[in-house]
């Protein structure tokens, strides 16, 4: 038996963690997860006395003020100290790290720090080695590309045999200067996955002078599940379309099987006190047949309230009304531009804008709270661009929620992102200024207040709104929306 320590820098989704304790514990292995640091969210201007990750995220909320998301406190002596006693009385055989997109330099921070107490392996996986493993193995001493369960578990048991562990399928491994670069693991079958382990017992949470021992990382009593992995689709700025690069588009989507979720949403019920379920699949709405088998499972076996994924060609009002009767109280959409050359040509996106204005009818027509995701500063727009996506917006129905706008990550290896280096590197890239980005922002969020259309109009042909949108602000009549399952009050605008 292995001792494995898992941490997670930041709080947030937390299926990762959960996952390869459950995997662990399966093998027989002991397992303990830690969540080091919080991350908040700032305006801009009151961010000083803050550290960025690697990729910043920012964006303008409802407000119409511009955020940084993702800034935290520089590691100090007190949460190390707290860190490695906990360690320490674990005892672990290697430490394990879930590096996510943007993390790796505090990840790496963290790691350097651990390593003047411990004397064991540590181990990255998740999107960061995947995406950068040269970054990467700068740091740890395996890292696992791609799904690490089977990795973790192989590990483990080479760890607790005493086994030479720098051929493992699925690694790269470093040993002196050298970098063994061993051949990718092939695809799980999905239904061969352990249950997550929520188990209190085994989780820790340090933050500042902070720790707080049996914690659930998820405090709004809500379960956050995936029935699948994998997307049909390869939008550009995805990490699913890197996958779908290194095994194939037709394999990279798995669905559970039904029996399996149920019984692990029953488990969930009946141990952790849920009021609602988040499904986290990139697409939930992606199998009809699917679908029509596992709602009324869903209604009659666990029938709660939940929240889910969807694209505007996957679903339609027949099966928004099925997901509504099953419990389905929220919807996220993914919207990401009103322009359709941005969508086809830069986002890979090819969807028409009269049907995505047709799927949020069908989602407000169903009475599911519709939330949609919208990408801003995007490298390849025009003002032109720019415009069409607040005509666009003007015709989306209001009942349609957003809080955010966040500014396009362009994470290394993306096909987006090596498409922004190709065009940077021939100096064709262009974009609109700050000050039309800024004035845009305010429109789109004023799309989103009960303003008659002609009036929403006039402020946009109004000089001095363009020379200070901020001014914009006096028309926004709601405030950001902080849950995907609470209720949300249906806007209607005003006629003119």
């Amino acid at each position: 038996m292995a001792k494995i320590a898992i941490v997670k820098l930041f709080n947030g989704l937390n299926l990762a963690p959960a996952q390869l304790a459950g995997q662990l514990l399966a093998a027989g292995h002991e397992v303990k997860v830690i969540y080091f640091k919080e991350t908040v969210a700032l305006p801009t201007d009151e961010s000083d006395g803050y550290l960025e990750l690697d990729y910043p995220g920012v964006g303008f909320v409802a407000n119409g003020k511009q955020f940084s998301v993702d800034l935290y406190k520089p590691v100090c002596d007190g949460e190390e100290q707290l860190l490695v006693e906990e360690l320490k009385a674990f005892n672990p055989d290697c430490i394990g790290f879930t590096v996510f997109s943007g993390l790796i330099g505090i990840c790496g921070e963290v790691n350097d720090r651990l390593r003047k107490y411990f004397d064991c392996p540590f181990i990255w996986g998740g999107p960061g080695p995947t995406l950068e493993p040269e970054k990467c193995i700068g740091f740890a001493d395996v890292l696992c590309i791609n799904e690490g369960e089977a990795v973790i578990v192989e590990l483990a048991d080479r760890l607790d045999a005493g086994d030479d562990y720098s051929n493992i399928v699925g690694t790269w491994y470093k040993r002196g200067d050298e970098i063994i670069k061993n051949e990718n693991r092939p695809l799980m079958e999905i239904n061969d996955l352990a249950q997550p382990d929520w188990s209190r017992e085994r989780y820790v949470y340090i933050n500042e002078d902070k720790i707080v021992r049996e914690y659930y990382p998820e405090n709004s009593r809500s379960y956050s599940i995936m029935t699948q992995r994998g997307c049909p689709f390869s939008c550009h700025f995805c990490i699913e379309s890197r996958y779908q690069d290194m095994f194939g588009r037709k394999n990279s989507l798995r669905r559970k099987s039904i029996d399996l979720i149920i019984d692990e949403l029953i488990w969930a019920k009946s141990n952790l006190r849920i009021k609602k379920v988040m499904f986290y699949d990139d697409v939930f709405t992606v199998h009809p047949r699917w679908m029509d088998e596992f709602l009324p499972r869903y209604k009659n076996e666990i029938g709660l309230p939940f929240w889910c994924y969807s694209y505007p060609t996957t679903h339609d009002r027949e099966m928004l009304d099925k997901l509504k009767d099953a419990g389905c109280v929220a919807i996220t959409m993914g919207v990401q531009s009103g322009s359709e050359r941005v969508l086809k040509e830069h986002f890979n996106r090819p969807t028409k804008t009269d049907r995505v204005i047709a799927a949020a009818e069908e989602i407000v027509g169903a009475g599911i709270t519709g939330f949609y995701d919208l990408i801003t500063r995007v490298d390849f727009e025009t003002v032109d661009d720019l415009e069409e996506t607040f005509e666009f917006l003007l015709k989306f129905p209001i009942q349609m929620n957003t809080f955010m706008l966040p500014n396009m990550t362009s994470y290394p290896t993306y096909r987006y992102s090596e498409a922004v280096i190709a065009a940077e590197n021939v100096g064709i890239l262009r974009r609109p200024s700050e000050k039309d980005y800024d004035f845009y922002h305010h429109l789109y969020l004023l799309s989103r207040s009960t303003l008659p259309v002609n009036k929403i109009r006039e402020i946009r042909n109004d000089p001095k709104y363009r020379e200070n949108p901020a001014l914009m602000a006096e028309f926004f009549d709601h405030k950001p929306v902080l849950n995907f399952t609470d209720a949300v009050p249906m806007r209607v605008r005003q006629s003119a």
